[in-house]
């Protein structure tokens, strides 16, 4: 199986067309490939402006070359000199040709010299059948529905036919070096055009990620600080996905379990990357027995000294155990006793990232990070929450803070004061029945463990029952709540806070805006009597 990147198709914001090709390519290409999916970039005219661009699929083989290919579903025709799909003129050759040059700029910009590789374009028409006289200007690069079974050989084919560039003075590029200019360029651009639907935006990676990343690649260590929403687990999982596709052994660290899942789901395809949070970590790589454990849970510095002293006494027997990288996400979480033992994780001369917003330190009286120096990247742009969200966070977060061009508004945040039950009840049933929107989509967040919120013992709220877990979208009468502690590095579309009260130390200011920062779309602040939400 090849490489792909990414290695999960979108079904919602991507053609079927080009679904078909990406399960073909899956099943029947071999594991020499590196194949990218719609690949974004931005390039300028001859007139020096700016043009967002895609490249449906391009395939890169390290020996071979590099193959773009332009994928036109539906109805295909070609009449009088002109292309047609589905009745509509098209232009795939000049589209196929200029991406293939953009190509070629890239790498040779990259390089620093001209890029010495084969680089051909291809055309596929899945929803075409049988072999046909093909225009002269697509003829021997055409793949349709019948023919993708042998993409291998066609792409080979392709290549063989088209010549070599690579010289003695200019050999073909290392793999490295191909697949770090062309890393960058995956899903971390942003179209310049405006997206049908705004919301899809806001969770893009916005221009100053998109330069941070690239920044990362001159640096061996280094700190990236962002306010809430500033993208930095995208980023975190990005760059751990760039490092494994060059060979690397990552690991990639946070600190709670329910943001190390999700780290696993969108690392699992990629070799080489062990996601996990930092304490599970611990527990798996000393080999600590389940009963041992239990009993090292009455300690209260269990997880701030207890595991990083183990740890750090098994990597003195165990010197080999070392990463060519770790990232660290969240890093605000975490004391001075795991960083010094997180530090020996990777190999001398290894790479080490820490993403973190200082404003989220909430489990620790001081904030304690690794010393990279005065050098350190930030974020202020904030491309999570709807405009309405952030202003409502805004007075509990960093004061230079931004709120994405891209964000939608979004709805009004709802704040109510009075009996938190009943609330909750009744906006349970307001987002389920007149909102329509999915109980999985949903999430309450409380200061405290649920039986000791207005929720009480039996956790049934106005006939839904509230639980620890993730929820299906069929579990009609189920609806998730966590501690906002525990919810950290996690968001979900509709977020209720539930019980806040400022004479709770634990809804303090950085409690608040942590909390309230994990709703994307909608946000309701449900307050105890007499207690003004803010």
């Amino acid at each position: 199986m090849p490489k792909m990147m990414p290695p999960i198709f979108d079904l919602e914001w991507t053609p079927e067309s080009e679904e078909v090709v990406f399960r073909a390519v899956q099943e029947n290409l071999s594991d020499e490939w590196y194949v990218f999916h719609s690949f974004h970039f931005i390039s300028n005219d001859r007139q020096g402006k700016k043009h967002d661009g895609e490249i449906d699929f391009l395939f890169y083989h390290p020996i071979e070359g590099i193959v773009v290919m332009e994928v036109k579903g539906g109805a295909i025709s070609y009449r009088d000199n002109q292309w047609y799909q589905n009745g509509r003129p098209i232009e795939p050759v000049n589209q196929a040709t200029r991406n293939k040059y953009f190509v070629q700029d890239l790498l040779s910009e990259g390089l620093k010299q001209p890029a010495s590789l084969k680089i051909a374009h291809a055309f596929c028409f899945p929803t075409c059948q049988g072999k046909k006289e093909w225009p002269v200007s697509v003829r021997g690069v055409v793949v349709t529905a019948d023919s993708l079974p042998q993409i291998e050989l066609i792409l080979r084919d392709i290549l063989a036919d088209t010549p070599y560039r690579a010289t003695a003075e200019n050999p073909i590029p290392k793999k490295e070096d191909v697949l770090r200019i062309l890393s960058p360029y995956l899903d971390f651009g942003s179209k310049l055009s405006p997206s049908k639907d705004k919301a899809k935006n806001t969770f893009k990676l916005t221009d100053q990620q998109s330069s941070a990343l690239d920044i990362l690649e001159g640096f061996k260590s280094l700190l990236v600080r962002g306010c809430a929403g500033a993208g930095k687990t995208v980023m975190a999982i990005k760059l751990a996905q760039r490092l494994s596709v060059r060979g690397k052994n990552v690991l990639l660290l946070c600190f709670n379990q329910l943001l190390a899942k999700h780290l696993q789901r969108q690392t699992e395809d990629f070799p080489g990357i062990t996601a996990a949070a930092f304490f599970e970590f611990c527990i798996e790589t000393i080999g600590i027995p389940e009963e041992q454990i239990a009993q090292y849970r009455t300690n209260p510095r269990l997880y701030s000294e207890v595991l990083p002293q183990l740890l750090r006494k098994h990597l003195y027997n165990h010197p080999d155990l070392c990463f060519d990288a770790v990232i660290v996400d969240e890093g605000q979480d975490f004391t001075k006793e795991a960083w010094d033992v997180i530090s020996l994780l990777h190999v001398e001369d290894g790479e080490f990232f820490v993403f973190c917003d200082p404003e989220q330190n909430i489990f620790n009286d001081e904030l304690t990070l690794p010393d990279f120096g005065p050098l350190q990247i930030v974020l202020k742009k904030n491309c999570r929450n709807t405009r309405q969200i952030f202003e409502a966070m805004k007075p509990y977060g960093p004061h230079d803070a931004e709120c994405s061009d891209a964000s939608p508004d979004g709805v009004a945040v709802r704040e109510f004061t009075g009996n938190c039950h009943e609330m909750l009840a009744s906006e349970l049933k307001r987002l389920t029945d007149e909102k329509h929107i999915s109980v999985n989509k949903i999430v309450i967040l409380g200061a405290h463990a649920p039986n000791h919120t207005s929720i009480g013992e039996n956790l049934n709220v106005g006939g839904f029952q509230i639980v620890s877990r993730p929820v299906a979208a069929n579990e009609k009468n189920c609806i998730r709540y966590y501690t906002y502690m525990k919810f950290k590095g996690c968001e979900s579309e509709v977020v209720i806070l539930l019980d806040v009260d400022k004479n709770d130390p634990r809804w303090d200011i950085k409690g608040l805006y942590t909390a309230m920062s994990r709703a994307t779309h909608q946000l309701v602040v449900l307050c105890l009597d007499d207690i003004n939400c803010h």
